[in-house]
């Protein structure tokens, strides 16, 4: 008899009651609405930065292309045709994009003699973005295929302003042929709106 009584008195502390089952439920929820902003930061983190890792390759791309076509002696404006029609969504050298083509090499005579300059430039897009050596005046330049400097002796707007790459440093005669490319990133999550930004341009360049 006491046997069969211990027995009911186990059954029963073993089975949970239904407002256990409930405070289980609530604290469920509780965890959940605790950790659901971290793991939506964490979706969208990985979405957004996923899209400007492909934008980014994108552009890396474009750049080396760019350099290696104007370093082949390929006009400027062969060069600009060709990474224009080459440029996949979401790059376009429109109000979202800058794409600058610079020759650059040693004056020969002149104030800019022994100077690094700009011997030749075309810039492609008129998002508002800056060149890493400068940014001439498009009077100092001529017209296409070759934009040449129009006064590379006398002109010192066209002097390179701010460092080569790499930290180069020219002897007479020498020539480095760089691209830059900006574009406009547009986010495509409401991430920012999470408390966490993003550069707004993207920037990759290369030179030859």
């Amino acid at each position: 008899m006491n046997t069969n009584v211990q027995n009911q008195q186990q059954s029963a502390r073993s089975v949970p009651t239904r407002g256990s089952r409930a405070s289980q439920h609530g604290q469920s929820v509780i965890e959940f609405a605790m950790i659901m902003p971290l793991l939506l930061v964490l979706v969208l983190g990985v979405i957004e930065v996923g899209y400007a890792l492909y934008e980014a390759h994108i552009l890396a791309k474009l750049a080396r292309e760019g350099s290696n076509l104007i370093s082949r002696q390929t006009t400027l404006q062969q060069a600009q045709g060709s990474i224009v029609a080459g440029a996949s969504q979401p790059v376009a050298f429109d109000a979202k994009g800058r794409l600058i083509f610079s020759v650059i090499t040693t004056g020969t005579g002149g104030a800019n003699l022994d100077k690094p300059i700009i011997s030749q430039r075309l810039v492609v897009g008129t998002l508002s973005a800056p060149s890493k050596v400068g940014d001439p005046p498009s009077s100092s330049y001529g017209m296409a295929p070759e934009y040449n400097a129009v006064n590379p002796d006398n002109d010192t707007a066209i002097r390179v302003n701010g460092p080569l790459p790499n930290g180069l440093v020219l002897s007479l005669g020498q020539f480095v042929y760089l691209t830059e490319v900006y574009h406009q990133h547009d986010l495509i999550t409401p991430f920012e709106r999470l408390g966490v930004s993003l550069p707004a341009n993207l920037y990759a360049s290369a030179f030859f």
